[in-house]
């Protein structure tokens, strides 16, 4: 399940997200996040930033060309360290199409948003 990022009434700047292959068997994801929006991130889900379960969630878009958040959509997750702000994400084939999701999954499954990268 997929929900809006956190925002608040200030409208705090949320985290930039860019992925491109590395290689045919790799893809390189790279992200940004301001101090504010960390803050918004971790008083939204009261729980200290530093112990909140980032992942990088990889969507395989070949066939359906966007993410319908039906149950059907194909991906994979990877956890990150929230001190990251670059990932290399194994197991791609050049020739598909992909797009990478920065989000929170939760202990019970739920995957929160943070933000959507464009599609390669």
């Amino acid at each position: 399940m997929e929900t809006n990022p956190p925002r608040s009434s200030t409208d705090v700047e949320g985290p930039s997200i860019r992925i491109a292959w590395k290689d045919e068997h790799s893809i390189q994801a790279e992200w940004s996040m301001t101090k504010e929006f960390e803050q918004e991130v971790e008083k939204k889900f009261a729980i200290p930033f530093a112990e909140l379960p980032f992942v990088l969630r990889l969507f395989d878009v070949t066939d359906r060309k966007e993410i319908r958040d039906d149950g059907t959509d194909l991906y994979t997750d990877f956890d990150i360290n929230h001190r990251s702000s670059e990932w290399i994400l194994y197991g791609v084939t050049q020739g598909l199409e992909y797009c990478v999701d920065l989000g929170i999954r939760m202990v019970d499954g739920r995957f929160y948003s943070l933000s959507r990268s464009q599609m390669i």
